[in-house]
């Protein structure tokens, strides 16, 4: 299957997104990342990741036997994303599971500091 044009299937049954904020997790981390569930019982999952000064909510709806040393593997917008030029990979990547399954997937801006009673953005 042609993975680029959309045409492989994930373990959630959905069929592979490249414009989605999509993540396959390393199958023997499933149930850090609560359990994740597929086929018929899909619950969707989430995961917030952070690379440098940037941050973004996937959704997981894929898990695998990834690479040696790799915990998850970004789909194609989530890798621009963080690597824009897509040549340089991403050699460290906070990854963190959240709980629930009422979140928007996508870029996420930094949080808000509250100082002297003004609204600053940590940089």
């Amino acid at each position: 299957n042609d993975i680029s044009a959309g045409g492989m299937s994930t373990a959630s049954g959905e069929l592979y997104d490249p414009d989605g904020w999509t993540a396959a997790i390393q199958i023997d981390l499933r149930w850090i990342f609560g359990g994740v569930r597929y086929g018929k019982n899909y619950r969707p999952t989430f995961a917030l990741v952070e690379v440098g000064d940037k941050r973004a909510i996937v959704r997981i709806n894929d898990v695998g036997p990834l690479a040696p040393g790799r915990i998850i593997d970004l789909n194609e917008r989530t890798m621009r994303y963080f690597d824009p030029s897509m040549q340089a990979g991403i050699l460290a990547a906070k990854v963190t599971p959240l709980a629930g399954d009422d979140f928007v997937a996508g870029p996420v801006e930094p949080p808000a500091v509250v100082m002297a009673g003004e609204l600053l953005a940590e940089m």
